[in-house]
């Protein structure tokens, strides 16, 4: 486990069932799973939809926004129960414009507090809410921005690019998007986009290693804008 001053190791993009439908882990395996790999840490990113995202039973407009974030949160809070000592949980969320199109961005910076108050934010389209981002200090990855179905979204809209995504049952044309990144000037990520099952699981292992340990989704943010870290992929 991380100590002070030392590297930190983390998993930034992971799946779990109280939340992402599509996700066949419980936020307590997906824990126990980067333990074991070695990971310092991880950001839970569970899917954010006005659509309803793949889960029929997922609230949708005739829900309270209340109702919504409640239910977010409850995978990170079971990750953070399930957590051994030393071992970081951040909130994350892969937010998708659903009127928009079918692309995915992962949002760093968010906590509970912030949820309840900005009602609505996922009908802003990816433009509205860059702006929005950065006024409050958000940090925006288009995740897997060359996968099948994805549409090329303005680098100005976006902090930085999944240059890798470890999801074994989909193609998404890493290369491209390393390419992509580099043409922009963007900062490129790793994440496994792990969902239990056969997915994420192999060689090498989606995250990145920070130079030193970061303890909240601020000083996550100000650690990779900083660049002192290495990629894993």
């Amino acid at each position: 486990m991380s100590k002070s001053n030392s590297p930190q190791v983390l998993e930034l993009h992971i799946h779990t069932n109280e939340h992402s439908a599509c996700s066949e882990i419980d936020a307590a395996q997906a824990v126990a799973r980067c333990v074991g790999l070695g990971y310092d840490g991880m950001v839970i990113t569970n899917h954010f939809c006005n659509g309803g995202y793949f889960n029929s039973s997922y609230p949708k407009r005739g829900s309270s926004w209340k109702q919504r974030i409640d239910r977010f949160m409850h995978g990170y809070y079971a990750a953070c129960e399930a957590a051994p000592d030393g071992f970081a949980v951040f909130l994350g969320m892969e937010l998708r414009f659903c009127d928009e199109n079918d692309n995915d961005y992962l949002v760093l910076g968010l906590d509970e507090d912030f949820l309840h108050k900005h009602k609505d934010f996922d009908q802003l389209g990816i433009a509205k809410f860059s702006k929005f981002a950065r006024k409050h200090g958000l940090f925006i990855t288009q995740v897997h921005p060359f996968r099948f179905g994805m549409t090329v979204t303005q680098p100005k809209y976006v902090d930085a690019i999944e240059v890798y995504n470890g999801h074994a049952g989909h193609e998404s044309h890493n290369e491209m998007a390393q390419a992509w990144c580099d043409m922009h000037g963007l900062i490129a990520l790793s994440g496994s986009d792990y969902h239990g099952g056969n997915t994420g699981h192999g060689m090498p292992l989606g995250g990145i290693i920070l130079q030193k340990p970061v303890h909240n989704g601020k000083e996550l943010i100000q650690e990779i804008r900083s660049g002192n870290f290495m990629l894993m992929k």
